[in-house]
């Protein structure tokens, strides 16, 4: 079985003098995203699982992988055959019916690729995917030193809505105005 969907093309990132390849995630990925974890300092861990993990269980990264390019979706940028960022939304369910329809947003970029715009250019890309299917808003959980992940919120929209909640930040970007 193939693991990547022959109908979609895969799209090119260039950073610096490199092109990464820019695709939906696969079933299939799951090692490359076991790789990427090694890959990862403990700080960035910490900052995307909000916990100290050494390895994450195979469970986990089968359900990071298995998404339905729906209500679930992920973009992994790849230098070669290794991933090297993952952009990623999650539903939520709607409340009411006079809601925003809002999806949580996670993006991880892989310690060595970081500060360069990577997560920038694929949460812009994923905003696109969700607007298109229907969303409104992000939602961003944040620990409160994540200086990084504060700033990529008023990068992609600078009047983003952060507010503290229960020892964690949490902000809400309108995809319409996502740049």
């Amino acid at each position: 079985m193939n693991d990547i969907d022959p109908d979609v093309d895969p799209d090119v990132m260039r950073v610096d003098d490199i092109e990464l390849t820019v695709r939906p995630i696969a079933i299939g990925d799951v090692e490359r995203l076991a790789r990427l974890f090694t890959r990862l300092s403990p700080s960035s861990v910490h900052f995307r699982f909000f916990s100290p993990i050494a390895r994450p269980p195979r469970a986990a990264l089968l359900r990071l992988a298995d998404v339905d390019h729906g209500r679930r979706d992920a973009l992994v940028a790849l230098d070669g055959d290794e991933i090297v960022a993952v952009a990623r939304y999650d539903g939520r369910p709607d409340r009411d019916p006079g809601a925003s329809h809002q999806a949580e947003i996670a993006i991880t970029v892989e310690d060595a690729w970081q500060h360069r715009g990577v997560g920038k250019r694929l949460a812009v890309r994923l905003a696109g995917l969700a607007a298109d299917r229907g969303y409104d808003t992000f939602v961003a959980t944040m620990l409160p030193d994540n200086r990084a992940a504060l700033g990529l919120v008023h990068k992609l929209v600078p009047d983003a809505t952060v507010r503290w909640a229960g020892g964690e930040y949490e902000a809400s970007l309108p995809l319409v105005r996502a740049s």
